[in-house]
């Protein structure tokens, strides 16, 4: 009887935290217009390029660092289908590089970062031409 209880009890429990989903208490998020798909797309670029710029100066690691993660970020904020698939290509890059760059191969984490800033080139211009 006492087993029956804790089962009835931990179903009930789970049960209960099923029904209230994490989606419905932080509400709709509501898509991006086009112009701010734009503006990401233009901030991406621009972050990377910082990055790139920041690996061939020989600016410190933590700086470069912060610069890798901040492109990642500013990435992501890009939501469209359209372009979604290049957008991973281009972080897997960033992400290769960032990689490379912790282990000290800087000659390598910058040429990732190359082919990951014309990446993202490409992806703002497939976006535009859409």
């Amino acid at each position: 009887m006492n087993l029956l209880k804790k089962l009835v009890l931990a179903f009930f429990v789970s049960f209960a935290m099923l029904a209230v989903a994490p989606s419905a208490m932080a509400g709709k998020q509501e898509n991006q217009t086009q112009a701010q798909v734009a503006q990401s797309l233009t901030d991406t670029v621009t972050a990377a390029e910082e990055t790139l710029a920041a690996m061939k100066s020989g600016a410190d690691k933590e700086t470069v660092m912060a610069l890798l993660k901040k492109t990642k970020q500013t990435a992501k904020t890009i939501e469209s289908s359209v372009v979604l698939a290049n957008r991973d290509r281009a972080l897997g890059k960033v992400k290769k590089a960032r990689s490379a760059y912790k282990k000290d191969q800087h000659a390598k984490a910058e040429e990732l970062m190359t082919q990951a800033v014309d990446k993202f080139k490409k992806v703002k211009e497939q976006y535009h031409n859409f």
